[in-house]
């Protein structure tokens, strides 16, 4: 249990940057859906969206190929060897952004009906170029077992875009109003331009992004701009089929994030409502991805032990218990949280996709434990396989759904996708890397919590207190009845499986 409890321990820091990030981002949604129209939000989602591939493009693998060659190998060229790589995609699309920024203007103008400036276009150029030159450094505070400082380093990113947006959107108008502080009026006008809205929250990721390389000095001084082919080849040999899992990961994950503004009747204005109501369901992406942060190191780490196997078993078994309780914490007070965090009634018509997207994120996680063979037995082009599988399921389901049936489209294409994926990596699994999972319990979990979940939709009381209370109740009370079954739970006989199981791959 101590690999565990080191696991966890660094997971909950990792979350510190994730989830309480999050919790405060959360202010921003509510001021968000309180000043902008639901087409605004679902340009920004769009584009966001495409930032995220963007990033996929640039960093090509590289983090993953770096964990495990510096791990392999030990060679501390291996950072240099990546970061420089990395560096270069980075500016090279960064700029290429930059200088098309007038034209991609025009473009976005005509396809949304709305005014998008250039400069909106200079400051995508500024985030890319940053998002993508911190990927290596921020990876190597991970391989490196530094969880405070990458976590200190998200969270001031994280605070200072929350105090520009807030000055941007909130203080500075109130000042050039004269509504506050009328002496700073002339300072406040010339920097302010009353004209923008959507685009100050692009200028908030950049202005607070540019500090993290001056977080992240260190690490940056530390690389040495190097591309030696003897070393590069190989990492690139790893990291292409990476990339390419990447890139149909992006459908899988992210496609949502624009096909509804592309594909829906809808249009921009359904965009919004999705990707807000999405934001509601994203705290299970959250866990996932401060498990990730953490468990793939670990995973790595680990893979030597004859008693790994067992250990990945019972790493699958808390993860799942604990994804299914954040899952059912969310969804049955997800009207309260909707009151607090989607300020217009206009946001919150499509509640009911939550506990979809939720139950699509967590199986996703799922697919994170079931996919370890494959990274550990260097077999990578098989996660190619996997999410192309994944992506395929999902665009199909939003382009030949979205036009009919709407975002819920999109919502069961999630789970649709992250089950097929997990269920295919676990059959070819089996025969590479067995791992003695047990998901006997992990199912008839997940139907109790599906059953509860749907009833606390279905049945409401007229008194709201004792509604609300009921639904507070009912988490806490599986909590409870978690613990008294799970105390008693007997991995015994995995551990023993799972020992001879890591005799045989040794």
């Amino acid at each position: 249990m101590g690999h565990l409890k080191k696991l966890a321990g660094q997971t909950a820091i990792y979350g510190v940057s994730s989830i309480l990030g999050r919790i405060i981002n959360y202010f921003l949604v509510m001021l968000h859906t309180s000043i902008f129209l639901k087409n605004e939000l679902g340009i920004t989602s769009y584009l966001f969206g495409y930032i995220a591939l963007i990033l996929i493009i640039i960093t090509f693998g590289m983090e993953t190929t770096f964990f495990r060659f510096s791990t392999k190998d030990d060679n501390p060229k291996t950072y240099h060897v990546a970061a420089t790589a990395v560096l270069m995609a980075s500016l090279i699309f960064g700029a290429l952004v930059y200088v098309n920024g007038g034209h991609l203007a025009v473009f976005l103008t005509q396809k949304f009906d709305w005014p998008i400036a250039p400069s909106m276009l200079y400051m995508i150029a500024g985030i890319i170029f940053i998002d993508g030159a911190t990927a290596i450094p921020f990876a190597k505070l991970r391989i490196e077992n530094r969880p405070v400082k990458f976590a200190m380093a998200k969270i001031t990113a994280i605070f200072l875009n929350i105090i520009f947006q807030l000055l941007f959107l909130i203080v500075f108008p109130a000042i050039h109003n004269q509504e506050i502080l009328v002496g700073l009026k002339p300072f406040v006008d010339s920097i302010y331009n009353p004209h923008f809205g959507i685009e100050y929250i692009f200028l908030a990721n950049l202005l607070s992004n540019a500090f993290l390389l001056i977080l992240l000095g260190k690490e940056f001084l530390a690389i040495r701009i190097s591309l030696q082919w003897k070393i590069f080849k190989p990492m690139l040999a790893y990291a292409l089929p990476i990339l390419i899992t990447g890139l149909a990961g992006w459908i899988t994950t992210e496609l949502d994030k624009v096909a509804v503004a592309d594909w829906s009747q809808g249009g921009t204005f359904a965009q919004g409502v999705y990707t807000q109501t999405f934001k509601l369901g994203a705290i299970m992406t959250l866990a996932i991805q401060a498990f990730r942060y953490a468990v793939e190191p670990f995973f790595f780490s680990q893979a030597k032990d004859k008693q790994a196997p067992a250990l990945f078993a019972k790493t699958m078994h808390y993860y799942y218990l604990m994804a299914l309780l954040i899952m059912l914490a969310i969804c049955t007070n997800v009207d309260i949280i909707a009151q607090l965090l989607l300020r217009k009634p206009e946001y919150r018509v499509a509640l009911y996709l939550v506990p979809i997207i939720m139950f699509g994120k967590l199986l996703l996680g799922v697919y994170i434990n079931l996919s370890v063979w494959y990274k550990l037995k260097d077999k990578t082009s098989y996660g190619i396989l996997f999410t192309l599988l994944g992506a395929v399921i999902t665009f199909a389901g939003n382009y030949l759904f979205l036009g009919k049936y709407g975002y819920i489209s999109s919502a069961l294409s999630i789970v649709a996708a992250s089950f097929v994926m997990s269920l295919a990596s676990y059959l070819l699994g089996r025969k590479h890397y067995p791992i003695p999972y047990n998901f006997k319990p992990l199912v008839l979990y997940t139907i109790a919590i599906l059953g509860l979940i749907y009833a606390s939709f279905q049945i409401k009381l007229a008194n709201p207190w004792f509604d609300g209370l009921l639904n507070i109740a009912i988490p806490l009370g599986f909590v409870a009845f978690l613990y008294v079954v799970e105390k008693h739970r007997d991995f015994s006989k995995i551990e023993n499986i799972g020992e001879n199981q890591g005799k045989n791959q040794s």
